[in-house]
């Protein structure tokens, strides 16, 4: 598949081309073909539901973006690799956000607001759109994802996780790793790219259980 990508001009950017696309930073390889549903959060202009949709062919893939900015770049990348993206943010229950914008547009962080014209939808429904049970989550949403690991019952009905965590939002690598461990999850790999951020991979262990009992 050859298409053109469209994407910011910046730093960042050019880095997660080449942590996705080149070196597969988020273990898509190290998956099984059977891989059937794919959800991104965090999406930014979408390279890693590309990436996801060039690894799985028949997938379904949905995307979520709260930061309007990257709406021209994922809509051009979504239409290209045939995925859907929700212009919206996920946390643990619906509401709203807002955006703080970064010079480097991988950088933008969302925050809860009473009301605002970004709406956040809970990690319950974005399950539930997709079908009821996810294949693989990736998470990358800047400090978002503690919010939506709180979230018990949803993560039953995922099989795996790849995500960048972020320990400026005030936890610690130990304290994700020991909520990973309480929800019945096994890490399969896990490293720093940073001082305080990197890429943790882990699968649901009593997934076949867990969702053959959830209907």
């Amino acid at each position: 598949m050859v298409t053109e990508l469209h994407l910011p001009a910046d730093a960042g950017t050019r880095g997660t081309f080449i942590d996705i696309l080149l070196d597969d930073v988020y273990g898509l390889h190290r998956l099984p073909r059977s891989v059937s549903t794919v959800m991104d959060i965090g999406c930014h202009a979408g390279l890693f539901a590309a990436h996801a949709r060039l690894t799985w062919p028949d997938a379904v893939i949905h995307g979520y973006e709260p930061n309007p900015q990257m709406g021209p770049y994922w809509k051009r990348q979504a239409d290209s690799f045939g995925y859907t993206v929700y212009p919206e943010a996920v946390g643990m229950v619906p509401g709203f956000v807002s955006i703080h914008e970064s010079s480097d547009s991988v950088h933008a962080r969302s925050e809860t607001v009473a009301s605002s014209n970004i709406p956040q939808v809970s990690f319950g429904e974005a399950v539930h759109r997709i079908g009821g049970r996810v294949d693989l989550v990736k998470l990358d949403c800047e400090g978002a994802e503690w919010d939506i690991l709180r979230d018990d019952a949803s993560w039953k009905r995922v099989r795996f996780l790849t995500m960048e965590f972020h320990l400026w939002a005030g936890y610690t690598l130990e304290a994700l790793k020991e909520r990973l461990h309480a929800m019945n999850w096994k890490i399969n790999g896990c490293f720093y790219q940073g001082s305080d951020f990197g890429i943790l991979r882990a699968e649901n262990i009593g997934f076949n259980l867990d969702a053959s009992t959830l209907g």
